[in-house]
């Protein structure tokens, strides 16, 4: 049995737009006018935000095998792989994909565990792919997921998931499963505050907006004026156009580098502006990771993105600080 478009769409979560075009549905996390805008000032920003971070099927069915087709894969990051994971009920069933790009069409076949069952598949954070079909068993049921809750998240490279190999694994997505969750992921990497980002022609409803950036601010800023300049403007840009909706900070965590002297100053220091600002600001409040990531390399691919083993802690500690603050 394969799946209509209906059938399709009514699975899809993460996606602010899906396109069909011949049979091929693809998935885009920003709409149509954000990668407009998007391109108009960064071709290579507009090539990550077509990447499918935070995309995903779910689903429950008692279908006896999956059968999964996907074409047009593009990279969308530096990264050379990309994967798709796919979870049984809530545990990984398996990851398939390539470390260096060798076609961009491929079809995944597994066999499933008998009855019902929660079928999770994440797209790649750092590529993008579309979907060619989806098969079932014939006479399958199928019973589309029902989040909780819909979260928008702003950020850069850490929030879109460098660099996690399990798509799965990234820090918004273990979110999205530990909360119930539909995400909408606007990490890109290398960005910083910048309102021509937020989307004001199409603003999907959310039950909050979290905002992650700050170290790229900290690296490439001109001044410690811009860097606060940038930031005030963006979270009142976000309480405009998200008005009455719950906004939560991520301040920058750890990177090995953080004692280095650049123009905006000290890492800490602009660490502390983001939260005096975002404290500042309508139904903002501030999380601070500092204590939650192990400073240690063994957690970080390259000083400042974290690995699986890192994002275990960045996702726990997001968790426990929004039970404490009780803000979802």
């Amino acid at each position: 049995m394969v799946l209509n478009e209906k059938q399709l769409r009514s699975v899809i979560f993460g996606a602010s737009q899906i396109d069909c075009n011949d049979g091929v549905l693809s998935c885009y996390r920003f709409s149509k006018q954000q990668i407009a805008r998007i391109a108009s000032y960064s071709q290579d920003f507009a090539m990550k935000a077509k990447s499918t971070s935070s995309v995903r099927l779910d689903f429950y069915t008692d279908s006896a095998y999956l059968a999964f087709s996907y074409t047009n894969v593009q990279k969308a990051a530096s990264r050379p792989w990309y994967y798709f994971s796919l979870y049984v009920n809530g545990k990984r069933f398996t990851l398939f994909g390539e470390e260096t790009l060798t076609k961009s069409s491929n079809v995944q076949r597994f066999e499933l565990p008998t009855g019902e069952k929660r079928i999770t598949l994440f797209f790649p954070n750092l590529f993008r792919a579309d979907i060619l079909s989806l098969e079932l068993s014939n006479g399958a049921s199928i019973t589309p997921f029902t989040p909780k809750r819909r979260i928008i998240f702003h950020g850069d490279s850490i929030t879109q998931g460098y660099d996690s190999k399990d798509p799965a694994l990234s820090y918004v997505n273990r979110l999205a499963i530990a909360w119930d969750s539909e995400i909408i992921n606007y990490g890109i990497g290398a960005a910083t505050f910048d309102t021509r980002v937020i989307d004001e022609e199409n603003v999907p409803k959310a039950d909050a907006v979290f905002v992650s950036y700050g170290t790229n601010d900290w690296r490439h800023q001109a001044s410690f004026q811009d860097f606060s300049t940038n930031c005030k403007a963006f979270f009142e840009k976000i309480a405009l156009v998200h008005p009455n909706t719950p906004v939560v900070a991520i301040l920058p965590i750890w990177r090995q580098n953080y004692k280095d002297d650049y123009p905006v100053g000290d890492f800490m220091e602009a660490r502390q502006e983001i939260a005096r600002i975002a404290k500042a600001t309508a139904n903002a409040n501030v999380l601070d990771l500092w204590q939650d990531m192990p400073q240690d390399l063994a957690f970080f691919t390259d000083g400042l993105h974290p690995n699986d083993d890192g994002f275990v802690y960045y996702a726990n500690g997001v968790d426990r600080q929004i039970k404490e603050q009780n803000l979802l």
